[in-house]
């Protein structure tokens, strides 16, 4: 029985699949993935329906999902052409954010594999905390949220302003405590695992190039995992990240299909 973590997989449906040989994924085994499995790569609707069919999955609200969530709200008068307020769809669909090929996709299912599919993502964890051992794991997509929990709040639980927190915070791009003046993080005494950041951009990579997972025991005085290892760049540089909570061995599966063109 081993406790698996991996983010942002950005359409990269091979990818996930050589992951999961990888690591030997198997039924004791439990899986957390903590957003941002659509967009940009071709196959996010193909991972999300995976993942809806492991039982031993858990899936978290990205900012990629909340972007498909938001523009999908009247998704029935936008494919008619009744919907003037375009906003969402176009900010999701807006290159910048590779919705594309996942609303493609989406455009093509059933309506009933469609209801299915936003009934998941409304029902995804946006935090949770995982206990292995003696250590404590704090999980979400790329920051905490201000509201107390005991084991996790789900996207249905938690005012709409908190998620948007939560999978849209980047803790680099700012001196988060000066600017906010509050704690970055609620409890030192927790590990902190998140994506969303490419580790690319903290000069976190390997001899190729690769982004790797980063590590730092003291973040501004907290421990930290970034595992978003930059598939979202669809270059060579490009990895799909996973960490083993039981030991923090870390496992990289690097681009080979996906890349752009």
């Amino acid at each position: 029985m081993s406790t698996y973590v991996m983010s942002d997989i950005h359409g990269q449906y091979k990818s996930f699949l050589k992951m999961l040989d990888l690591i030997r994924f198997g039924e004791e085994d439990t899986l957390y993935v903590l957003g941002d499995v659509i967009d940009r790569g071709p196959d996010g609707i193909l991972i999300l329906e995976h993942l809806m069919k492991m039982e031993n999955a858990q899936m978290f609200m990205g900012n990629h999902e909340l972007l498909m969530l938001d523009a999908l709200k009247n998704e029935f008068e936008i494919q008619n052409k009744k919907r003037m307020d375009t906003d969402d769809i176009d900010i999701w669909l807006d290159p910048c954010n590779g919705g594309l090929p996942t609303y493609n996709a989406f455009k093509a299912l059933p309506a009933a594999k469609k209801q299915k599919i936003l009934e998941y993502l409304k029902d995804t964890w946006v935090v949770k905390k995982v206990s292995i051992g003696k250590k404590k794991y704090y999980l979400a997509h790329a920051y905490c949220t201000k509201m107390k929990f005991d084991e996790g709040l789900r996207f249905m639980e938690i005012p709409y302003n908190e998620t948007y927190r939560v999978v849209w915070t980047s803790i680099y791009d700012f001196r988060y405590q000066d600017m906010v003046g509050e704690k970055l993080f609620p409890n030192k005494k927790l590990t902190y695992i998140h994506g969303h950041t490419f580790t690319q951009r903290l000069d976190c990579v390997d001899k190729y190039g690769r982004g790797l997972i980063y590590k730092d025991d003291n973040f501004m005085g907290y421990r930290i995992y970034n595992i978003d290892c930059g598939m979202a760049l669809r270059n060579k540089a490009s990895q799909l990240g996973c960490i083993r909570l039981e030991d923090e061995r870390k496992f990289y599966v690097y681009l080979e299909d996906g890349l752009l063109e």
